[in-house]
């Protein structure tokens, strides 16, 4: 329930970040297959590409699958390339350790929209400077970058970027350019009693 509000949330920069088992990547993942069918192209990414097809991968392909939707997509899994069959748009996927191929990557139809990066604490603030210039062209919807990561120290670039107007005991925020939304385990109704033992 506490995902619901951000479903059709436009803001340009937005930050979903918590403890495990929180279901945010879960979240994200349906999010972004609802948004293909709406016309966005997505480009998710990680730090290093291997370690796509064991995450994000899996929790976009399963999101198609749990949600009844294998009939509108083709999905290509040698190139990683999910594609909507109503419209064309596309969700991509690569690793920030292969730079070249990120400046290449464009979608058949269209412009990039979102950029997603998952755990992104594993990146580096030249590469994130880098990704706010592949949202670029003309198009219907607002362009946006999604982060998401766990609990991440103060010293960290992403804190000093992102939560100057953040207070410790804050769940959400949100101004005009940027959404931060935190969840633990506690949002998760879908965790088991055991899943809930084994986190506290």
């Amino acid at each position: 329930d506490v995902y619901v509000p951000f479903l059709l949330d436009d803001t340009a920069m937005q930050v979903f970040f918590g403890g495990s088992s929180s279901g945010k990547s879960y979240f994200l993942g349906q999010r972004a297959v609802l948004d293909t069918l709406q016309g966005r192209n997505y480009l998710i990414l990680r730090n290093v590409a291997k370690t796509l097809r064991g995450s994000v991968w899996n929790e976009v392909t399963k999101a198609i699958a749990n949600m009844g939707l294998s009939a509108w997509f083709n999905v290509g899994k040698s190139d990683m390339t999910i594609t909507a069959l109503n419209n064309g748009a596309q969700i991509m996927f690569a690793g920030l350790d292969d730079v070249e191929k990120i400046k290449s990557i464009t979608p058949a139809n269209g412009v990039l929209t979102d950029i997603w990066v998952e755990e992104a604490t594993e990146i580096d603030y030249e590469d994130y400077k880098q990704l706010e210039k592949r949202l670029r062209g003309l198009s219907r919807h607002k362009k946006r970058i999604t982060l998401s990561f766990n609990p991440v120290y103060k010293d960290h670039w992403l804190f000093k970027q992102f939560f100057g107007g953040w207070a410790d005991d804050d769940t959400a925020y949100r101004d005009e350019h940027l959404t931060i939304i935190k969840t633990t385990y506690k949002d998760n109704r879908f965790l088991t009693p055991g899943d809930i033992h084994r986190l506290e």
